[in-house]
């Protein structure tokens, strides 16, 4: 499936001088398309100085004649010839099924003589050149169903640079050095090439910039920035272009191709841009079209790069190019759900899996979708599918949790022994279980999480100490408070000696079980406030503080620590924070009534049943 591409795409390199190295940009981009399973074909159009065929990559195993025979014998006869009579087959390349043929520009005996019978005016306008070159086009689609045609144009304003340029291409790599010279030159050649999206013909030519044969310099008085201003105002292009950096080296004259014999250099890596470029522009290539995709998501680069509607034409294209490629209609789906097309994202989901990209993170979404729509019973068997795998990352362990403890009632043991919960590390699950504080649903995954993390033998004591509050935190918000006070107090434990958490919870347990206030543990608190020099400050700090207080006659300090918690709720950009008074992760806005309800019950001074009691009672006689 990688690397699979359907369709020819035919890109020009071109460039207004020589010297750039066009030519050896070109042969690379070749190699890197073969050796990554690519069928390639080049194509030699600098019938002036021609010369792909002797690097010995394309060197043909036969010589044969090239495209200036072509126009020859069309000319001869008036009828196009076999393509295939002028094509060489190059040496095996790669392991991943790469392919590369040459049409070269001609029988080097006869080069000479041959070049001058041709009439590249006279061509077009008596002899239906643009006919014969349309014909070529298919006959390279037929004859050998190439993945990609790379072509090597001549320099400057040429008869025959219209072919390279306008008619033949799907792109255009467009190779300068960052002079006065080539922006004048170019400023003409692009701007014809973007009049083909003009009538007649509406083709859309992408075009690629590549500033080559850069010195590798500091530019300390910014004169190559201020150049390359200039060539983006002037040839109205947006993105930094690509560069292609001038490379010191004697292997250069062996004319090395460095995307095959030096892979990890520095111009390798730089050809393999152009490479991504081009391919990216190209939706019938399943790696462009990924890349294309990430890209789309992106909206400061899409930009750069697209309008709305050419983009969204694009990704119809991609749709349409692989619409049997699960993955790709998986990335899709991503893309459309990061536009808000709920409704086309939950389709291409549905093809996705249908095609077999079966991976849990597909599932997660369809659940997702489908619990929104409604389809319950299928969104609960997504999920418990993401949690049949060993290898998921924790957001989707919790995702595919919250999606059951919403929906599916069963007891959350199922889940606990999930592949995927078992497969976790000890820090994966001390997370995993912190999460599961937002209802009296989710509190009954985190003590089915924390319960055996409190039983295991071999914790630290600082993690065993910590599990045991995470455990008792959560029995509490399910009003099991006797089960909570034992793990903040243990036996033969002297409320003195107690830390403020354990204190402050131990003293909530003890008024859930019986309903009255333990004075002496919440004095335990505000003893060790008053002794902390620095004290948090955070909402549930002085929420608890406010409790701790009034529990122990201090009214006008509650109530001082009560406003305290407040300007800061109201202050924290933050949606939610833990409630003492639930025993839950909650809403800002029901954190504020909580705070209310704790004020009134300080101000009448009578004392109240918590919210976690009252909420545990209510859901038992539910039940």
């Amino acid at each position: 499936m990688s690397g699979c591409v359907t369709g020819m795409y035919i890109t020009t390199f071109y460039s207004f001088k020589g010297g750039v190295g066009r030519t050896m940009a070109l042969v690379n981009t070749a190699v890197t398309l073969a050796l990554r399973g690519r069928r390639v074909l080049v194509v030699d159009f600098d019938v002036e100085a021609p010369g792909l065929d002797t690097f010995d990559v394309l060197r043909p195993r036969e010589e044969v004649p090239g495209i200036i025979n072509f126009v020859a014998e069309y000319l001869n006869s008036g009828k196009a010839p076999e393509v295939a009579d002028y094509i060489g087959d190059c040496p095996n390349i790669g392991q991943e099924g790469g392919k590369l043929w040459i049409m070269p520009s001609g029988i080097s005996e006869t080069y000479a003589a041959t070049l001058g019978q041709i009439d590249w005016v006279d061509l077009y306008e008596r002899r239906d050149g643009y006919v014969l070159f349309e014909d070529l086009r298919k006959q390279w689609s037929h004859a050998l169903q190439p993945d990609y045609v790379l072509i090597d144009s001549r320099t400057g304003h040429t008869d025959s640079s219209g072919i390279c340029t306008r008619q033949l291409p799907d792109a255009v790599v467009i190779l300068f050095f960052p002079n006065e010279q080539n922006l004048r030159g170019l400023t003409q050649v692009v701007d014809d090439i973007r009049a083909e999206a003009d009538e007649p013909r509406r083709k859309n030519i992408a075009l690629h910039f590549v500033m080559s044969n850069v010195p590798d310099l500091d530019d300390e008085d910014l004169i190559l920035k201020d150049k390359i201003s200039a060539f983006q105002q002037q040839l109205g292009f947006q993105r930094d272009p690509m560069v292609v950096h001038r490379y010191d080296s004697l292997s250069l004259l062996n004319q090395v191709v460095f995307s095959k014999d030096r892979p990890r250099s520095r111009l390798a890596h730089e050809y393999s841009d152009i490479v991504r470029e081009i391919s990216t522009r190209n939706w019938n290539d399943r790696d462009g079209a990924r890349e294309y995709i990430q890209r789309a998501g992106d909206r400061r680069r899409w930009l750069e790069d697209d309008s709305i509607l050419t983009r969204d034409d694009r990704l119809a294209k991609i749709e349409q190019a692989h619409r049997d490629d699960g993955e790709i209609l998986f990335r899709l789906a991503e893309l459309r759900e990061s536009d808000r097309q709920s409704e086309t994202a939950a389709q291409l989901i549905n093809q996705a899996i249908h095609h077999g990209y079966d991976r849990p993170e597909a599932f997660l979404r369809r659940s997702r979708f489908r619990a929104d729509n409604g389809e319950l019973d299928g969104a609960v068997e997504d999920a418990w599918r993401v949690l049949a795998s060993r290898h998921i990352s924790l957001p989707m362990v919790r995702e595919a949790a919250w999606i059951l403890a919403r929906l599916d009632k069963r007891e959350p043991q199922g889940f606990v022994e999930s592949n995927a919960v078992e497969s976790l590390d000890l820090n994966g699950k001390f997370w995993l279980a912190g999460t599961f504080n937002r209802s009296r649903d989710d509190l009954l995954i985190a003590v089915a999480l924390w319960e055996p993390i409190v039983a295991s033998s071999n914790l630290r004591s600082d993690m065993r100490l910590r599990s045991r509050l995470c455990l008792g935190l959560s029995y509490m918000g399910l009003g099991r408070c006797a089960e909570a006070a034992k793990l903040f107090c243990e036996p033969n434990c002297d409320v003195a000696e107690m830390e403020i958490i354990e204190a402050f919870n131990y003293g909530m347990a003890r008024w859930g079980m019986d309903g009255t206030i333990d004075r002496e543990t919440f004095e335990r608190v505000v003893e060790i406030d008053q002794l902390e020099e620095e004290n948090e400050e955070s909402a549930n700090y002085l929420q608890c503080m406010t409790i701790a207080y009034w529990a122990t006659g201090e009214s006008d300090k509650a109530v001082d620590c009560a406003n305290g918690a407040k300007r800061l709720i109201a202050a924290d950009r933050r949606r939610s924070e833990f409630s003492c008074w639930r025993y839950l992760q909650v809403s800002v806005r029901t954190f504020e009534r909580d705070l209310d309800e704790i004020r009134e019950m300080i101000e009448k001074n009578e004392i109240r049943t918590p919210r976690f009691v009252v909420e545990a009672s209510t859901a038992a006689f539910d039940f």
